[in-house]
């Protein structure tokens, strides 16, 4: 996030592109200042020529920032973090929800079959950078039949200062089980 990057708009929807669907749109004072901040959740159109069973694009994750005259600036973007709907195996869509809290967002993923997979990628803003940093991942992954599970936490100092538009899914190791 650079301060004055961006475009200011009066509305969030404006941010949404033509033939593109806003999945969801949660509010919270990311920042600390008293003004909500906002996550856009975009489900992108699939392209031309998209064969059944073929993956269409991720969905892309907007990081809006309020100001005190209720418009937002486009603070940052990730096209990597939230996959389409197509990649949650037999449990559907694997986009679950995201949440603004205490200075910190999270996107949370699952999917998978007899052995379902969730993630929860954690990333909290710094004033002083006026960015949003990786603050940790958690991967967990539950066979459904034994209900045997194994869950790791990935911490800021394993994944690296990484930022969010920066932040990629897949260098983050799954976990399976025993």
């Amino acid at each position: 996030m650079q301060k004055g990057s961006g475009v200011h708009m009066d509305n969030a929807l404006a941010f949404v592109p033509s033939g593109a669907n806003l999945l969801e749109a949660v509010r919270g004072d990311l920042t600390g200042n008293g003004i909500d901040d906002q996550l856009l959740v975009i489900d992108q159109p699939a392209p031309d020529g998209l064969v059944p069973g073929e993956h269409g694009p991720n969905r892309v994750l907007l990081l809006l920032l309020g100001d005190a005259a209720g418009r937002w600036q486009l603070a940052a973007r990730n096209d990597k973090l939230v996959p389409c709907s197509t990649r949650g195996g037999i449990a559907g869509d694997p986009f679950a929800y995201v949440t603004i809290e205490d200075g910190a967002f999270s996107v949370i993923t699952n999917g998978g079959s007899r052995e379902r997979w969730s993630s929860i990628y954690t990333f909290r803003y710094v004033p002083a950078d006026e960015a949003c940093w990786v603050h940790g991942v958690q991967r967990r992954v539950v066979d459904t039949e034994t209900e045997a599970s194994h869950t790791r936490d990935f911490s800021a100092a394993e994944l690296g200062r990484v930022r969010f538009e920066d932040f990629d899914p897949s260098v983050v190791a799954d976990v399976s089980l025993p």
